[in-house]
């Protein structure tokens, strides 16, 4: 996963996409989160948080938030958010959540656009980990990037004023590739690399995690064609699902919460 910081850190240095305000996108998570808790209040992680715009969007609805971002950049931005929240219910970490020690359960866990960063040994490691920060009847909420629609994006480029972009398919990785780059230096060029997996392939990762797939929610879709972007699409069709886990079976026997 060397890759990652460099890629991550290049992406909001050409885009500035880390250090915006919170938009649509990020009360729309916020409002997921609220929908998972039943409209309680609850004790949220934010895996891979990027500039904090979604924690910020979650606290304000009342909920404790602990986000965690390796990124330094982009976990700086973050911390200036928190004068924006509620005092007490946005915590910015800047860390790996493959390392980092979490003493505490959560109610929801979420990574947002995100998973697959790692192989699937890691991406399991990972797994295991969200499990026993996740208190017994909470949730796991992670958006999963599709094989068919991004193996149909392969091959196509954008330009934007500060940077060039191309979007690849790693067939037998099968993983989405997305290049950036500033069109006067294209030795620079830096690449995010994202294992895609089909709802089967990852109730299949999950098993003996602690966690158990229990619902798919597809997303939207992008027709390049026309240039438009369709926010709720089949799922044979989405660029992403949204994946609802959480304890399994097994788990809730063993910590006695049957």
């Amino acid at each position: 996963m060397e890759w990652v910081e460099a890629f991550y850190s290049k992406q909001e240095e050409w885009s500035g996409c880390y250090t915006s305000l919170p938009g649509p996108e990020d009360h729309e998570r916020a409002q997921f989160v609220t929908a998972a808790l039943a409209g309680q209040m609850g004790r949220v992680l934010e895996l891979g948080a990027g500039g904090g715009q979604s924690a910020l969007a979650t606290a304000k609805l009342g909920h404790e938030v602990t986000a965690i971002e390796l990124v330094a950049r982009t976990a700086a931005h973050a911390r200036t958010l928190v004068p924006q929240a509620a005092p007490g219910t946005l915590h910015i970490v800047e860390g790996s959540f493959y390392t980092l020690p979490l003493p505490e359960t959560f109610d929801v866990i979420c990574y947002w656009d995100g998973f697959g960063v790692g192989t699937d040994a890691q991406q399991r490691m990972l797994l295991q980990r969200v499990a026993r920060w996740l208190a017994p009847s909470g949730t796991v909420l992670m958006d999963i990037n599709t094989p068919w629609y991004w193996a149909r994006a392969s091959g196509r480029q954008m330009s934007a004023s500060t940077f060039v972009r191309q979007y690849d398919f790693d067939a037998d990785g099968c993983r989405m590739l997305d290049h950036w780059w500033q069109a006067e230096r294209p030795a620079e060029r830096v690449t995010q690399s994202l294992r895609c997996y089909s709802p089967q392939d990852l109730r299949l990762l999950v098993e003996g995690t602690g966690l158990v797939l229990e619902q798919v929610e597809p997303g939207g879709a992008v027709d390049y064609e026309a240039g438009t972007y369709a926010s709720s699409v089949p799922l044979e069709q989405a660029m992403q699902y949204r994946a609802l886990l959480r304890h399994d079976s097994e788990w809730r026997k063993t910590n006695g919460t049957t």
